[in-house]
């Protein structure tokens, strides 16, 4: 999600408060979530602020609550990816090669020596900058 302006969120308040009351009742609010794909009922919408409707400072505070949330998911998400690919960067150099590939996949049982897994081609499909290796971007790549 991207952060919206000031002008961008009093525009999208003003859009949400069809009835004009100054004031975002949870079913309107429920709409922008909706489209955000948050599932939310309106009883937890309520229970979460607190209120029957949001003024436009709580509304720029729920917001903010919402996108801080799923930045730090997103944050956490990225966090256990580096801690895998450090799994696999035996040699903490930043970057995996076909022996550390191999290597890591046979400590976590997914490595068959009789299955002709080819490491290299592995690496290649991923390897965007042709060094023979992959980075973490790369790796992300891998394992989306």
């Amino acid at each position: 999600m991207s952060s919206l302006s000031y002008n961008d969120l009093y525009r999208l308040f003003k859009t949400l408060d069809q009835n004009g009351d100054c004031l975002v009742s949870p079913h309107e609010l429920q709409w922008l979530l909706d489209t955000m794909k948050v599932t939310s009922s309106v009883d937890e919408l309520q229970c979460l602020t607190g209120k029957t409707g949001l003024s436009f400072p709580e509304f720029l505070e729920f917001y903010g609550t919402i996108t801080k949330q799923e930045k730090d998911g997103k944050n956490e998400s990225e966090n256990d990816l580096f801690k895998a690919f450090e799994v696999f960067d035996k040699n903490r150099d930043g970057l995996i090669c076909d022996e550390e590939l191999e290597e890591a996949l046979s400590r976590l049982g997914l490595w068959d020596e009789t299955g002709h897994m080819d490491v290299k081609g592995m690496i290649k499909a991923y390897d965007a900058n042709c060094d023979g290796f992959l980075d973490f971007q790369e790796f992300k790549k891998m394992m989306a």
